[in-house]
C-alpha cells in the first residue's frame, strides 16, 4: 500500500515539473538574431519607435507577402525579401489572396470555408505556419499577420473568434520575430467587433505584441486615438497620377499620420501596374519623403500579391528600397523628430522637402525632390538655422547613395541664418548635416 502511495506521489510530482516547465516555456519567447532577438513594443522614451527588450529600435521596413503560408518555395520568397532590404513581411493567416490566380485557401479551423467547422484547428496548416514563422526569424524577418483577410466576423461571432485567439496565443504568440497581429487588412465596416476582439488581445496575448488594423487607401491615420491601435496605421494605394502629388497627397498624409503620438507606418503603399506606380523615381521618392517625416513605409508588388512564387520578378524601383533603410540605420534615427525650420530654400516653387533632426539639431537630414521625374535644379540657395558651433554638410544621391558634394559650415546660432549652395540635382537630394563642435548657444533676437 505504501509503495502505491509513493508511486502516486511520484507521479504527481512528475506532472507539477512537467506542467511547470510547460508554462514557464509558453512565457519564454522564442529568440532570433538581430534585430529579432527580443519582442517589439512602443518606446516610453521615444514614442514614435519601437523598442525590444534588449533595448534595440527597428528601423521598420515592410513588404508585402501575402501568402506566404502556402507559398511554393517559402525560403525563395525570403530571398527576395533580404535582396530588398526589408525585415517584415505582411501576410495573412487566414484568407484566400488573389483566389483567381494562387488559388490559395488559407483556413485555420476544421471544415472549409464552405462547410466550417469553426470547433475544431487544421492543425496541419498551423504546424506549418508555425514552421515558416520560425524560418522567416532565422532569415532576420518579422512578420505582420493580418488575422482576417477575407472572412469579416461580426459580433455574433465574437465568443468563437476568441477561441481563434486562443489557438494564435498558444502556438505563435511566442516568437520574437511576430512584429504585430493586424485585426483585419482594408475592412472596417465591423468595427464594434474589432475593438471587442482587440480588447480580448490586448488583455490575453502573454507576450505583448503590437496590435493594428487597416482601412483601404486614405489621407489620415485609422482610428489614432483607439487605445488597442498600437501604430498610426495608413494606406496610399496610388501612383503618380496628377491628383496625386508629392506635396499635396504624399508629404501632407506623411504629416498627418505622424501627429498621434505613435509609431506611424504605411503597410500598403501603390504598386506597379494595379495602382499605377510605375515610375521607378516617383516611387522612390515617395518612400523618402515618408521616411523622411519620420514614418515606416513599404514596398508593396506584384511578387509579393499573384507573384509570390515568381522569385525572378523585380519591379522597377526595387533597387531603391535597401539603401534608404541602410542610411537611417546608420544614424541615431530613433531620435529624429520632424524639424520646419533648419532649412529654406531660396527657389522652392518647384521643390518639395521636408526635414528631420534631432532636438538638439546635432543630426539634421533635409530631402528635397523636384515633382516630375527627371527634372534638373540648377544651384540654389538655402538657408540653415543651426545652433552655434561647426558642421560638416555631405549631398547625396538617394538614387545610389553617392556623395555629390561636401563642405563645412560655421553657425552662428539660432538668431541668423547661412547661406549655402546647394549643387545642381536631378529629381532629388540629401542634405545631411552633422555637428563637429559646438559652442554656447545663442538665443534668437527678442528673448532674454
Amino acid at each position: 500500500m505504501n509503495l502505491v502511495r509513493e508511486f502516486i506521489l511520484f507521479l504527481s510530482c512528475v506532472f507539477l515539473i512537467l506542467s511547470c516547465r510547460e508554462k514557464s516555456s509558453l512565457l519564454e519567447p522564442v529568440r532570433f538574431a538581430k534585430p529579432w532577438e527580443g519582442i517589439y513594443s512602443v518606446s516610453p522614451e521615444y514614442t514614435y519607435q519601437l523598442v525590444n527588450d534588449a533595448g534595440e529600435y527597428l528601423y521598420l521596413l515592410n513588404k508585402t507577402a501575402w501568402a506566404f503560408f502556402a507559398a511554393e518555395n517559402p525560403q525563395a520568397v525570403l530571398d527576395h525579401v533580404r535582396k530588398h532590404g526589408a525585415n517584415v513581411i505582411r501576410v495573412c493567416l487566414e484568407g484566400s489572396p488573389y483566389p483567381d490566380y494562387l488559388h490559395y485557401d488559407l483556413w485555420p479551423w476544421g471544415g472549409t470555408r464552405d462547410d466550417p467547422d469553426y470547433s475544431t484547428f487544421n492543425v496541419p496548416y498551423w504546424k506549418e505556419v508555425e514552421a515558416r514563422i520560425a524560418m522567416a526569424g532565422e532569415a532576420g524577418i518579422g512578420l505582420d499577420i493580418v488575422l482576417y483577410f477575407t472572412l469579416v466576423p461580426g459580433m455574433k461571432d465574437l465568443q468563437m473568434q476568441k477561441k481563434y485567439c486562443d489557438e494564435i496565443f498558444h502556438r505563435l504568440a511566442k516568437y520574437s520575430n511576430i512584429l504585430t497581429w493586424e485585426i483585419m487588412n482594408e475592412e472596417i465596416s465591423n468595427e464594434e467587433f474589432q475593438d471587442s476582439i482587440a480588447a480580448y488581445v490586448k488583455q490575453n496575448d502573454p507576450f505583448g505584441h503590437l496590435i493594428i488594423s487597416s482601412d483601404g487607401t486614405t489621407e489620415d491615420a485609422l482610428w489614432p486615438h483607439k487605445d488597442w491601435m498600437s501604430l498610426a496605421l495608413v494606406h496610399t494605394c496610388t501612383g503618380n497620377q496628377p491628383a496625386y502629388d508629392l506635396e499635396h497627397w504624399y508629404l501632407n498624409i506623411a504629416r498627418n499620420t505622424r501627429q498621434y503620438g505613435k509609431p506611424a507606418f504605411n503597410n500598403e503603399s501603390g504598386r506597379e501596374k494595379r495602382h499605377k506606380n510605375d515610375d521607378p523615381v516617383f516611387r522612390r521618392k515617395q518612400g523618402w519623403i515618408f521616411a523622411n517625416s519620420g514614418c515606416f513605409w513599404t514596398w508593396h508588388s506584384w511578387d509579393g500579391c499573384e507573384g509570390i512564387n515568381d522569385s525572378t520578378y523585380f519591379a522597377d524601383g526595387w533597387q531603391y528600397v535597401r539603401p534608404m533603410k541602410d542610411y537611417y540605420e546608420s544614424l541615431p534615427f530613433w531620435k529624429l523628430e520632424p524639424n520646419y525650420t533648419i532649412c529654406r530654400f531660396s527657389n522652392d516653387k518647384d521643390l518639395v522637402y521636408n526635414i528631420l533632426a534631432t532636438p538638439n539639431r546635432e543630426v539634421s537630414v533635409i530631402y528635397t525632390a523636384l515633382r516630375q521625374t527627371g527634372a534638373l535644379a540648377d544651384a540654389n540657395q538655402a538657408y540653415i538655422r543651426l545652433r552655434n558651433g561647426a558642421y560638416g554638410i555631405r549631398f547625396i544621391n538617394p538614387s545610389d547613395m553617392s556623395v555629390i558634394d561636401t563642405m563645412q559650415l560655421a553657425s552662428r546660432g539660432l538668431r541668423s541664418e547661412t547661406e549655402i549652395t546647394i549643387p545642381s540635382f536631378r529629381d532629388d537630394l540629401i542634405i545631411e548635416i552633422l555637428l563637429k563642435t559646438s559652442e554656447v548657444k545663442t538665443l534668437i533676437e527678442g528673448t532674454q
